[in-house]
């Protein structure tokens, strides 16, 4: 069972995150990565890659929980 703050996998970097949110239906979590990430370059609405971002701690990445 999946609790708030039990320990998961990052889904970027593999290193061990902390579980900080979870769904109502249980079917997503939310988990907390204390490495540095930064978000992938995204197309814009025109079609045009966006510079990737600046790199942020603590990041919080939603993941499915029936891929863990």
């Amino acid at each position: 069972m999946v609790t708030v703050g039990n320990q998961a996998q990052c889904p970027q970097c593999s290193r061990m995150g902390r579980i900080v949110w979870i769904s109502q239906n249980g079917k997503t979590i939310g988990i907390q990565c204390s490495a540095s990430h930064s978000l992938d370059s995204l197309p814009n609405s025109h079609g045009f890659a966006r510079p990737p971002s600046k790199a942020n701690k603590n990041s919080i990445f939603l993941v499915e929980t029936e891929s863990l």
